[in-house]
């Protein structure tokens, strides 16, 4: 099996931990950009950047879409037809943009074809302007490698934890109409987000980092949605992007973003984390459950007060305290296993069918979990609950372990 080392490599002097230009979201083709490059410049110094020219080889852009000649130019159309005769008439995740619900878009399931038919006919309007989003597509067809992961994003430990138990992803597919939309928002548990072009063209709003508070209301709710004049009016710090075909945006952690199909549009997108924004997941997990416990500080004394708490961070964040120590001991593992095993081929040590991991990227990965766990034991609720902390002692032990035994 042929496979692409993630060649990290120790941080230099040029490789600095904030953008030289804050007011620049840099285009740069793939080829010219090295992974070590993108780890440390873009990545870790969580910033944005466009990436050009990133699915040439997917199967989805030669097949999903096809090219229409006019008298004046050559567009990309939708291939209806091959897409009914690939993926079948399976049931699909639909999002109504014309109608507000609790904050999201009114949700339904719709019969694949009944989707694409309606779309090809442009049955869609301002009343029902139908958006497929969130679609596990890979999940179902497993077998069908309709894209590649670009090696920027292949270190990612939330899908390859979630793909090795079997567990639901955050890989998807979104296609939908001009004129589709998703909301202002900020990608889940404070994760990354990277999304490809294969058809069509996006805007994004992009805010840094805590400018979102400036649109806050009197009770600290942000607006559904956004325009470039409230941002203006509101003295908020934005970029807009035009995203294109065979494009791939990188989201980093804690950017919220709304974005608009301009026309015709089909995307892959991933959620992840790893080593580089890990910490923000495990303070945005231990603040989000500190607000459980506010919201039922006046419930104390009732019997399992903690377990109730840990099933209220569930449903509320997404994850637990326990869910997230799953993650990190399963990547612990799988990384500790290929420094005694020295050997990259290993079957578990392939990520997305194709990346192996440079010794410095393993070891770095564990340092870093062996980090967020030394800040996790010395967390209230952690401390509280000696079934956590002993699991998060045991944890660093074991790293701890390696790491002299590596130094003899």
């Amino acid at each position: 099996m042929s496979t692409i080392l993630l060649d990290l490599k120790l941080q230099n002097s040029n490789q600095t931990q904030n953008n030289d230009n804050e007011n620049l979201i840099p285009r740069i083709k793939q080829s010219d950009l090295s992974y070590n490059d993108f780890y440390w410049n873009y990545m870790n110094a969580n910033w944005p950047i466009i990436l050009t020219s990133i699915s040439n080889d997917w199967e989805c852009r030669r097949n999903w879409t096809k090219q229409t000649t006019t008298t004046n130019n050559e567009t990309t159309e939708i291939n209806f037809i091959y897409l009914k005769q690939k993926i079948g008439n399976c049931h699909v995740p639909v999002a109504n943009c014309s109608k507000e619900y609790y904050n999201s878009h009114e949700k339904c399931e719709m019969k694949f074809f009944d989707y694409l038919d309606q779309w090809q006919q442009s049955v869609f309007d301002t009343n029902r302007n139908l958006y497929l989003k969130d679609w596990h597509l890979k999940a179902l067809m497993p077998d069908y490698d309709f894209y590649r992961v670009p090696k920027y994003f292949a270190s990612d430990w939330l899908n390859e934890y979630l793909v090795d138990k079997k567990l639901d992803d955050y890989r998807f597919v979104y296609m939908g109409p001009r004129d589709s939309w998703t909301p202002f928002h900020a990608d889940v548990f404070g994760s990354y987000s990277w999304s490809t072009n294969i058809a069509g063209r996006k805007q994004w709003l992009l805010l840094p980092p805590l400018e979102e508070q400036k649109l806050t209301d009197s009770l600290g709710n942000l607006p559904f949605r956004i325009t470039k004049q409230l941002l203006t009016e509101k003295n908020v710090k934005f970029f807009t992007i035009i995203q294109t075909e065979n494009e791939s945006i990188f989201v980093p952690s804690g950017w919220y973003h709304q974005v608009w199909n301009l026309t015709d549009t089909i995307s892959i997108n991933h959620n992840w984390f790893n080593a580089c924004n890990v910490p923000i997941i495990w303070r945005n997990l231990a603040t989000c459950m500190q607000r459980v416990i506010h919201e039922i500080e006046d419930c104390r004394g009732m019997d399992n007060f903690e377990e109730h708490c840990q099933t209220m961070l569930r449903a509320s964040f997404g994850i637990n305290y326990s869910d997230f120590l799953n993650i990190l001991e399963h990547i612990m593992t799988k990384r500790l296993q290929q420094c005694s095993t020295n050997n990259n081929n290993n079957i578990d040590n392939i990520l997305f069918d194709t990346f192996t991991l440079s010794d410095f990227h393993v070891r770095y990965d564990l340092a870093i979990i062996a980090d967020v766990l030394e800040a996790i034991q010395n967390d209230e609720v952690v401390l509280a609950r000696a079934e956590l902390c002993d699991r998060c002692k045991e944890l660093v032990e074991k790293i701890k372990g390696f790491k002299n035994a590596s130094e003899n």
